[in-house]
């Protein structure tokens, strides 16, 4: 078994307009699961079986705010339990929690997780998506499936809450940046990339409302900053049902190098603009 090192990019303060006195020593640490590592954009930056990307919101967010260190160790699959104290078996290697990376002086700490241990998948294949076009599956209409997004809501809101709170008082001084879910569907199918009707659709995008709660009260509880990206997308008509040149994630089949499912990287700079405006970088 090999243990697999914290892989860090460290960045120099250079002075520069993008650095000042916000940004200037910042050390700055990304945690969470693969929405965070951007698995396929720009595979050649991958190191490891984590298969995080140099082309990240991280990575984009450590060059907007010229941090003076930045240490990356979101991967793909992490669960809550990886980021707080258990080590994360990725291949034949094996990465150590993510908390590990932190310090009293990191500062700031940005996490996208829990995807894994919610009823994501459960609902949004094998509940609610068709077969074939044109079809409905009117799970919104299912108790069942609702049971299914209540249910498992509540399971993930006490693990979010178990990572910001690990999070907090290993890094007391820093600023806490939560990346919500939703995105990945928006108000309307379009088969096969988003196998569902428009009704189940524009259910599903108040699913993820609803399960973005957790992040929104752990968020308050610890005196984080909540970045809601999923309203962004659909707001600004960047679903993955939107051509190739507007979406920022993608679908099922997707356009552009990017695991199906994820934030593209036109995706991945929305989130680093919109946590740099949150933070003032």
């Amino acid at each position: 078994m090999v243990v697999c090192s914290l892989v860090a990019s460290t960045v120099a303060a250079t002075g520069g307009a993008a650095a000042d006195n916000r940004t200037e020593g910042l050390d700055y640490v990304a945690l969470g699961d693969s929405r965070a590592a951007g698995p396929f954009i720009n595979t050649l930056s991958h190191r490891d079986l984590c298969m995080r990307s140099d082309q990240n919101f991280a990575s984009k967010l450590a060059r907007i705010a010229d941090v003076a260190s930045f240490t990356d160790v979101s991967c793909i699959a992490a669960q809550v339990e990886h980021v707080v104290d258990t080590p994360q078996q990725i291949g034949t290697t094996v990465a150590p929690a993510q908390l590990e990376a932190l310090g009293p002086g990191t500062d700031p700490v940005t996490i996208s997780i829990d995807g894994v241990d919610s009823n994501h998948v459960v609902i949004t294949r094998e509940s609610c998506a068709i077969p074939i076009p044109d079809g409905d599956r009117n799970c919104r209409n299912n108790p069942d499936v609702e049971e299914k997004a209540v249910e498992g809501t509540a399971k993930v809101a006490s693990m979010v809450d178990r990572a910001i709170g690990a999070i907090a008082e290993k890094a007391p001084n820093a600023e806490i940046v939560i990346v919500g879910h939703g995105g990945a569907v928006g108000n309307r199918g379009c088969w096969p990339s988003i196998p569902y009707s428009d009704a189940d659709a524009q259910w599903m995008v108040t699913y993820f409302e609803r399960f973005n709660q957790v992040y929104v009260d752990a968020a308050r509880k610890y005196g984080a900053h909540y970045i809601d990206i999923g309203k962004a997308i659909i707001d600004g008509g960047h679903d993955p049902c939107a051509a190739p040149e507007d979406k920022w994630f993608e679908g099922l089949t997707p356009t552009s190098d990017a695991q199906p499912g994820h934030f593209n990287e036109r995706g991945m700079q929305a989130v680093a603009d919109m946590i740099a405006d949150e933070l003032g970088y």
